[in-house]
């Protein structure tokens, strides 16, 4: 694969697809944080960014028997 002549890694898309899942992920946590009225929904976005699966698994332990946010 190239892009403006330059060699680009084979691996370069699948690098996008697996960021664009984090971002994704992150995103869907803030906006359920806040649609719940949590204080720390910019705390929960922003460490999905950085730690990845820990956040999002200790999320939706922490919020599983909360219900749907209204």
């Amino acid at each position: 694969m190239t892009l403006f002549g330059v060699a680009l890694p084979w691996s370069l898309p699948l690098t996008l697809v697996i960021y664009g899942v984090v971002v994704a992920a992150a995103a869907w946590i803030f906006r359920d944080a806040r649609a719940r009225g949590s204080r720390y929904a910019v705390v929960w976005g922003l460490s999905t960014l950085l730690f990845t699966i820990v956040p999002v698994l200790a999320y939706l332990y922490l919020h599983r028997r909360a219900g749907p946010a209204r």
